[in-house]
C-alpha cells in the first residue's frame, strides 16, 4: 500500500512540474566576442528588461492545463465511442469501456503536457527574437542561445530587482 502511495505522489509531482508553460531563461552567444564585456552585459540586461516589460508575464498555467485536458478528454471520448461501437456483446463492450476509463487519465495528462510545451516553445521563441532584435540594435549580433541554469537566472533577476 505504501509503495502505491509513493508512486502516486511521485507521478503527480512529476506531472505538475512537466506541465509548466513558463519559458526558460537564455543567454546570448555572440558570433564574435565583445570588445567591451561590461558594455555587452549592460546592453543585455537592458534588453532583458525591455523584453520583459513588453512580454505578457502571466503564466497561463490554468488555461494551458484546461486546454490540454480538454484535448485529451476529446481524444479519449472519441476512442471510447469508436471502440464501444465496434463491439456487439455486452461483455466486450464493458471490457472496452474499462480500458478506456483506465487510459483516460493518461490521455488527459498527455494532452495537458503537450499543450503546455507548445505554449512554452512559442513564448521562448518570441523572447529570443525580441532580445536578438534589441541586441542587434545595440550593435551585437547573436549567433546562438544558451539555456541558463536556474541559479544563473535567479542571480540575474535578483541583481535587476535590487537596482533602484
Amino acid at each position: 500500500m505504501r509503495k502505491h502511495l509513493v508512486f502516486t505522489i511521485l507521478g503527480v509531482s512529476l506531472t505538475c512540474s512537466a506541465c509548466s508553460s513558463r519559458p526558460r531563461s537564455f543567454a546570448p552567444q555572440l558570433a564574435v566576442p565583445p570588445s567591451d564585456p561590461a558594455a555587452f552585459d549592460a546592453a543585455w540586461k537592458r534588453c532583458r528588461a525591455e523584453v520583459a516589460a513588453r512580454t505578457d508575464q502571466r503564466s497561463g498555467r490554468l488555461a494551458s492545463g484546461a486546454a490540454g485536458v480538454a484535448a485529451g478528454a476529446g481524444a479519449t471520448a472519441a476512442v471510447g465511442a469508436a471502440t464501444a461501437g465496434t463491439y456487439a456483446t455486452y461483455g466486450s463492450m464493458a471490457a472496452a469501456m474499462g480500458a478506456t476509463i483506465i487510459a483516460a487519465p493518461v490521455a488527459l495528462i498527455g494532452g495537458a503536457w503537450g499543450v503546455s510545451k507548445i505554449k512554452k516553445n512559442k513564448k521562448e521563441k518570441a523572447i529570443k527574437v525580441a532580445t536578438a532584435d534589441c541586441m542587434k540594435a545595440a550593435g551585437y549580433d547573436v549567433a546562438a542561445w544558451r539555456v541558463m541554469s536556474k541559479k544563473e537566472a535567479r542571480a540575474i533577476n535578483a541583481a535587476a530587482s535590487t537596482k533602484p
